[in-house]
């Protein structure tokens, strides 16, 4: 198989991606863009990110250009208030992009919204448009109609990423390039995503930090996989090994994480490069499933998983979840609780705690 091709995040850290562009051959694949947020005077997007003006963007975009890697700017929120069709918000948008992209050589752009993904390929035809995994394409009439206003790349939605049929099918209807993102932990078909994303849209633009009232919204989330631990196992993430699995569909990978520590992108970057990862499988996964891991010390040995044949069942499953007890089985048999990792410790802020622990042979430690 030919090397894979990485989309990685930016986490409005430098020293995390230097770091991060270090890694670049690891496994034999590249890191082919980085992604990241825009000024909040513009836009905001689907993460919280800290505040920051257009003097360090630049000084990033130059950096990721420096090392012959492209930049993909991030403009997909899924609402910006009741002036988001106003002629002048669009004229507004379009002309910050289309000074990042000809000026500042931005190579690509991820947008949600089909209305923009339209006025972007219309005004810039000339700039790489990737409908946005919040765009929800999980059916391969979504995917034409993204597909038919002007997205060049298609990262489908987290709930179809195990859909090897379907994916195939958008695929050979679209001529698209898929990106398939692998490291989210949001429940399957959450009823929670689309309120999250618009909250999350609002205050990425308003606010632009991530100390706010309201951020307990994973909690709903974990409540209900605390409930119910097959939903661990039902999520959309794919494991580093499965990669290869997906390559009569794509080699574009897209990896979870502008909003994470330097710790967790530099672990979950490391492993997914590297297609291979021991230990906790948890602690490479974003989103309500990290925050369930560090709440209650989730851990799933990713090795034991691998074993189980989960990849190939989980394939070829008819997703009537109602009907199967295979996820619930695996929970049963695989998941551990009340486990302290160094991963989970390094995520807390607590590296140092990590280093003496490890140094004395105590992770990770099963409580």
């Amino acid at each position: 198989m030919p090397g894979l091709d990485f989309s990685m995040p930016y986490n409005n850290d430098l020293k995390t991606l230097e770091e991060l562009l270090k890694l670049q051959g690891l496994g034999g694949n590249r890191i082919s863009e980085i992604y990241l947020s825009s000024p909040q005077e513009h836009s905001g997007s689907g993460r919280i990110m800290p505040r920051t003006n257009a003097d360090k963007f630049l000084k990033v975009v130059g950096l990721i250009h420096s090392k012959g890697i492209r930049v993909n700017l991030v403009l997909n929120t899924t609402c910006q208030g009741a002036d988001w069709y106003s002629s002048a918000k669009k004229n507004s948008i379009l002309s910050f992009l289309k000074t990042m992209h000809r000026e500042q050589g931005i190579e690509a752009v991820t947008i949600a919204n089909p209305i923009y993904i339209g006025l972007v390929k219309q005004r810039l035809p000339e700039i790489e448009v990737c409908a946005s995994v919040l765009s929800d394409v999980d059916s391969v009439k979504r995917a034409m109609l993204v597909r038919e206003f002007g997205a060049d790349t298609i990262t489908v939605a987290a709930d179809i990423n195990r859909c090897i049929n379907l994916l195939k099918e958008i695929k050979k209807a679209t001529g698209a390039r898929i990106k398939i993102m692998v490291n989210e932990g949001c429940l399957y078909n959450c009823v929670f995503r689309k309120f999250h994303f618009n909250f999350v849209s609002h205050w990425s633009k308003e606010l632009g930090h991530s100390s706010m009232e309201g951020k307990d919204f994973f909690e709903h989330c974990m409540t209900v996989t605390q409930k119910d631990h097959s939903q661990i196992f039902k999520s959309g993430w794919v494991r580093p090994e499965d990669l290869e699995s997906y390559k009569d569909i794509t080699t574009s990978f897209k990896m979870v994480g502008r909003a994470r520590s330097d710790n967790m992108v530099l672990r979950a970057a490391r492993a997914y490069m590297s297609q291979h990862y021991e230990g906790n499988l948890i602690d490479i996964i974003c989103s309500s499933l990290h925050a369930f891991g560090i709440t209650y010390g989730a851990y799933i040995d990713n090795a034991e998983l691998g074993k189980s044949g989960f990849f190939s069942h989980i394939t070829t499953c008819d997703r009537e979840c109602h009907k199967c007890s295979y996820c619930q089985q695996l929970a049963e048999k695989l998941l551990k609780l009340n486990v302290v990792t160094r991963g989970k410790l390094e995520d807390m802020g607590k590296k140092e705690l990590a280093d003496k622990l490890e140094a004395a042979g105590k992770l990770p430690y099963y409580g």
